[in-house]
């Protein structure tokens, strides 16, 4: 019977071997050997690994190595695998297209913008750009320049989608089964403020893509305000550590990583160490500890120290026993949202962890609106917190009772 694969449920496998799917799959991608690792998998361990690729933003990546190693797929997954890439890069041509376009029009109303993530990390990092998969488009400008900024976008044909304190995100097009097609609906952020939230607690990198930024060479001869490799790194990193700590972390992450890290020099990675502070090591130093469990990063020994010895010892421990499954959507089992584990990990101290549960039971109002968008809008809008610790406490409730 041929199989049909619907990467919209979760695969059949056990969880236990799934797990094994994304863990080899991690180690297996970055390598430049043959296939071996993969070569005793069945179509139901194939079926799962093209769904890991397909939520983890890693499906051009297993496509380019499972030609380069020879590996034979079962032909149903084969199918979906390269249908999918083809549409995956001819995506990623598109929105970079559409990047040239937005920044184009926002200059002409004399706005500046540093492409960030995706976009820059395709054109730029990328040896070929259209490996790297595009979900969205990511731009920082200032605040004073937003009402310019989505006059722009309106004009572009981009509608109103939602709002929180940092960014403002619009949409052209209409969505479609499969996230990775070319015309899938193509979202714009347009950040004013760069905020990475780690249980409530933030971290704003704004300032520092607009030092360590500058106008280079970007997509098809033209010219972009991009980060330089030591910002790049410390934003991705920052932005996936928040990932990997809530159980969303992607194989992505790892290839983005070490894209950046193969451009940096001695001076980038002192630039590096000195931009990243203390007290944020924990904020950064997560993702790069990940990286470096399935590939070699180029980066010197003294860096990985400083970030490490600034680091709590209990989120040095998690690091050292997770791997990607536990920190994945591979992990079957759902976060609560509370945000208790989270906070054991990243605290330096007892007032600093009592400050992460305080943010975790009452995050901020433009938290709750991603969550509760229309309530947050009145005055009635303190009711989200009884109603988001009320879903907590009944995924607590349902998590005991299948326990028990």
């Amino acid at each position: 019977m041929k199989m049909i694969l619907d990467l919209n449920k979760r695969p059949s496998l056990p969880p236990e071997q799934l797990a094994q799917v994304t863990n080899r799959l991690a180690r297996w991608l970055p390598d430049d050997g043959d296939g071996t690792a993969v070569s005793g998998w069945d179509e139901a361990q194939w079926a799962a690994a093209l769904w890991v690729v397909y939520w983890q933003n890693a499906l051009p990546w297993l496509a380019v190595r499972v030609q380069a190693a020879g590996v034979k797929l079962p032909a149903a997954v084969a199918d979906a695998l390269f249908a999918i890439e083809s549409e995956s890069r001819e995506r990623t041509r598109r929105m970079l297209d559409n990047a040239v376009e937005l920044v184009r029009a926002l200059a002409e109303v004399g706005v500046e913008a540093v492409l960030l993530k995706g976009a820059a990390l395709a054109a730029v990092y990328y040896p070929d750009p259209l490996l790297r998969p595009m979900a969205d488009l990511d731009l920082l400008i200032h605040k004073r320049d937003l009402p310019a900024g989505l006059d722009a976008l309106k004009r572009l044909g981009y509608r109103f989608y939602a709002r929180s304190a940092e960014d403002e995100v619009y949409l052209r097009g209409e969505r479609e089964a499969n996230i990775w097609a070319a015309d899938n609906v193509h979202p714009v952020e347009l950040h004013y403020t760069l905020r990475e939230e780690y249980a409530g607690i933030g971290y704003n990198l704004a300032e520092a893509m607009w030092r360590g930024s500058r106008v280079r060479p970007f997509w098809q001869n033209t010219a972009a305000r991009i980060p330089d490799p030591p910002a790049l790194l410390h934003h991705v990193c920052a932005h996936a550590a928040s990932d990997w700590l809530i159980q969303r972390g992607r194989l992505m992450h790892i290839d983005d990583i070490r894209k950046i890290a193969g451009k940096m020099d001695a001076a980038n990675w002192g630039a590096f160490g000195t931009a990243v502070a203390p007290a944020h090591a924990r904020f950064v130093y997560p993702v790069i500890a990940f990286a470096q469990k399935y590939t070699d990063l180029p980066i010197p020994a003294a860096v990985t120290a400083q970030l490490r010895q600034n680091c709590p010892p209990n989120l040095l421990a998690w690091i050292e026993q997770t791997e990607l499954a536990d920190a994945s959507e591979s992990n079957p089992v759902s976060r609560s949202g509370l945000g208790f584990d989270l906070a054991r990990r990243l605290a330096l101290s007892r007032t600093d962890e009592a400050r992460f549960w305080l943010r975790s039971f009452f995050p901020r109002r433009w938290n709750l609106s991603k969550r509760y968008p229309r309530l947050t809008k009145t005055p009635f809008w303190p009711l989200g917190y009884v109603l988001i610790n009320g879903d907590r406490a009944a995924h607590l409730v349902r998590k005991r009772m299948v326990r028990d």
